[in-house]
């Protein structure tokens, strides 16, 4: 049975729309199970999880928790919990995309996509472990199309 994910987000930033964060919503709901459908990692929970809450705030509200529990103060791009709660900032993805060319809606997704990944048992301390989450990550990412407005899973629709 697949987890019922809920993106909540926090603020009021002038990007993402209530719109985009429902579109993502529902795209995140299908690539879960795509993500279910790969070989988890060594540390995995995602079966095991009843909801998954993915909450997207500004690099302020991100600091904070990482102080909290990593005991580092600095803004990140995404904690994830292994109860299946993920932080993602919205600031970092608009920032990182525009430092890089990248469009920010992919980005943003990327990072909710980098965290349920991570629920899904796969690491990324080291250079092999990285690699390892990337080649599924970045193929989850692949399949949706973004825009400001939108989000669609674009392969294989249910």
């Amino acid at each position: 049975m697949l987890p019922r994910l809920h993106l909540f987000l926090h603020g009021s930033p002038t990007w993402p729309s209530m719109e985009w964060v429902m579109d993502c919503e529902h795209t995140l709901q299908q690539l879960l199970a795509e993500l279910m459908g790969t070989p988890p990692g060594p540390q995995h929970v995602l079966s095991q999880l009843h909801e998954i809450e993915i909450s997207l705030v500004d690099d302020a509200t991100i600091a904070r928790v990482h102080a909290e529990f990593l005991h580092d103060p600095t803004a990140t791009d995404v904690i994830t919990f292994p109860y299946g709660e993920v932080i993602v900032s919205y600031e970092t993805a608009v920032r990182y995309a525009a430092q890089h060319c990248i469009p920010a809606p992919q980005e943003l997704l990327r990072y909710m996509v980098h965290g349920l990944t991570h629920l899904h048992g796969y690491l990324d301390a080291t250079p092999a472990e990285r690699a390892d989450l990337f080649a599924v990550q970045e193929q989850l990412v692949q399949q949706c199309d973004c825009s400001d407005s939108s989000v669609r899973y674009s392969v294989g629709e249910v």
